[in-house]
């Protein structure tokens, strides 16, 4: 055994997963694993080896630092490579990312199968809780919240997305397990305006201060220089502007405060720049000059992410 000097003997569980196991223990003091914990490893195995990854379980590596890691699985594909790691006894929090920033230390991805709920969404982290049984079959759970607890796990409706862990598995390999905001969702675009007089010509002028966008359970502000990044939103935006001539061309204009081009909002009267600082003077219209739907695919989603909306794990079809 690679605990100790201890002969082996080969066995199989009830659901005939193969495995070895200590012929005598003696004064051994490592844990054997779960009869779940050896399924999962096999389940991980064929997931990988079914997306062509090459993949083996108990695998020694080491840090450049001198610290060696041993994985459940790891599965390599060109130059990727990932570690799964099935977490069925409890772990600290603390415990998960100083494992998980010792395979980013060795150039590989660990990817979490945890028992316990209540662990981080973070994209640093890739994680689902456990759920199931090996009766009824054994699922993965992602979380809405890091608040989820043990007693959720009967819940399905209280998850953002419940699978049979086969499924999980498989996609995970695929490249569908993804960090942000899932595609296929709507969100409400509401662009907010102001007046202001005009800095080069004095005249006042109106301006679109910011971009209110409601996504799901989150409320994101956008700033006309930031959506400057993103060309199909900025195209979205001036078709919607068109018809109010009161309102200053949307465009690239340059700043000699700040010695660069950037998208801004301009003089509806004599096209100057309306730079960010004053941006800050506008008074608010009391409501929304234009209220619509966008779905997020349509050039929003990076958008949206680049505003922090970025905090869910989800399996994309």
């Amino acid at each position: 055994m690679p605990c100790c000097d201890a002969l082996v003997t080969l066995k199989r569980s009830r659901l005939g997963t193969k495995f070895f196991a200590h012929k005598a223990v003696g004064d051994c003091k490592w844990a054997p694993e779960t009869e779940e914990h050896l399924f999962l490893k096999r389940l991980a195995v064929e997931a990988a080896r079914a997306s062509g990854w090459t993949a083996e379980t108990e695998v020694v590596g080491e840090t450049t630092n001198g610290e060696f890691w041993k994985a459940d699985v790891l599965a390599e594909k060109g130059n990727h490579k990932v570690a799964v790691e099935i977490q069925w006894s409890g772990q600290t929090v603390q415990e998960t990312l100083r494992r998980q920033e010792r395979y980013r230390a060795s150039g590989v991805r660990g990817l979490w199968l945890l028992r316990q709920p209540g662990f981080p969404i973070s994209k640093r982290i890739p994680a689902v809780c456990i759920g199931g049984s090996l009766d009824q079959g054994l699922t993965a759970l992602v979380p809405r919240t890091v608040e989820m607890q043990a007693r959720d796990r009967r819940h399905h409706d209280r998850w953002h997305q419940v699978l049979p862990m086969e499924e999980f598995l498989r996609a995970a390999f695929n490249r569908r397990f993804r960090f942000g905001m899932e595609p296929d969702q709507e969100a409400t675009i509401r662009v907010r305006t102001g007046t202001m007089f005009c800095w080069s010509c004095g005249a006042e002028t109106r301006i679109v201060v910011c971009l209110e966008i409601a996504a799901a359970d989150k409320e994101l502000i956008v700033t006309i220089p930031r959506l400057g990044e993103y060309p199909q939103a900025v195209e979205l935006i001036r078709r919607y502007l068109s018809t109010h001539h009161d309102i200053g061309a949307i465009k690239r204009r340059f700043s000699s405060t700040q010695r660069r081009r950037y998208m801004s909002n301009g003089c509806a009267h004599c096209d100057s720049l309306v730079g960010q600082m004053y941006e800050l003077d506008a008074v608010w219209d009391d409501e929304p000059l234009d209220t619509f739907q966008v779905r997020v695919v349509d050039g929003w989603k990076e958008v949206i992410d680049s505003c922090g909306w970025q905090d869910t794990w989800y399996v994309c079809t």
